[in-house]
């Protein structure tokens, strides 16, 4: 996917990576964003027909709601109802072009919805086989990492993963689903940055309460995009 580019890339800890990132063109990046979104070939790696229509209706229906009500034909600016799509997307796209994890879909696509929050917003495994669960959070102008990490935290402790796993069993091998059974599991936090020094930002999240409590998982990635 065009549109942005990696300005850097480190270890915090051997198991927690960071990366920033920098949309190039806004009106580039929101439309390379939707064309990612709306590429369903993920849909004919299940083997069943069943499987292969359900998704079908889901996905395209998910689609033509963005397209008419979030990311709109020519649209030049990143609001609050797209920013955390933007964010969410570039951010999985991330891991899985520069650390070649599984590209699982993001979750608006193949969900069911429900009422309240829905869950995680993407999801992806490592080479371990480690089940990885994202957060997005966008807020104008300001560093989001504080929302992305509280959110998981929250999430983790209501064990919103357990739930969510029904969701993404299709996707997941029984390896990685035994690794989660015996609470082994990752998570990544992607979020809105506004312009300070990454040593600066990086300092500023390992002093973060939620990102202290999260390092005892298997594997944690933060995913800042300059928006």
């Amino acid at each position: 996917m065009s549109g942005y580019t990696i300005i850097d890339n480190r270890k915090i800890e051997p198991h927690i990576t960071f990366f920033r990132v920098n949309p190039t063109d806004i009106k580039l990046t929101l439309k390379e964003v939707f064309v990612s979104l709306s590429d369903l070939c993920w849909i004919s790696s299940f083997d069943k027909d069943y499987h292969q229509n359900a998704f079908q209706v889901r996905a395209e229906a998910t689609i033509n709601y963005i397209a008419d009500n979030i990311i709109k034909d020519n649209a030049d600016s990143v609001t609050s109802s797209s920013g955390e799509y933007v964010v969410s997307e570039i951010a999985r796209k991330t891991i899985i072009q520069e650390m070649s994890y599984l590209d699982i879909p993001l979750a608006e696509l193949f969900k069911i919805k429900d009422v309240g929050n829905h869950g995680f917003d993407f999801y992806s495994i490592n080479g371990s086989k480690i089940i990885l669960f994202g957060e997005a959070k966008y807020v104008a102008g300001q560093n989001a990492y504080g929302r992305a990490l509280k959110q998981i935290v929250k999430f983790e402790n209501e064990k919103q993963d357990h739930s969510d796993i029904a969701d993404i069993d299709l996707f997941c091998c029984d390896v990685s689903k035994t690794n989660f059974s015996n609470n082994k599991k990752g998570f990544v936090a992607a979020f809105s940055s506004k312009i300070i020094t990454t040593d600066m930002l990086v300092e500023n999240i390992k002093k973060n309460k939620d990102f202290q409590a999260l390092k005892k998982f298997e594997e944690i990635i933060c995913v800042a995009v300059n928006l």
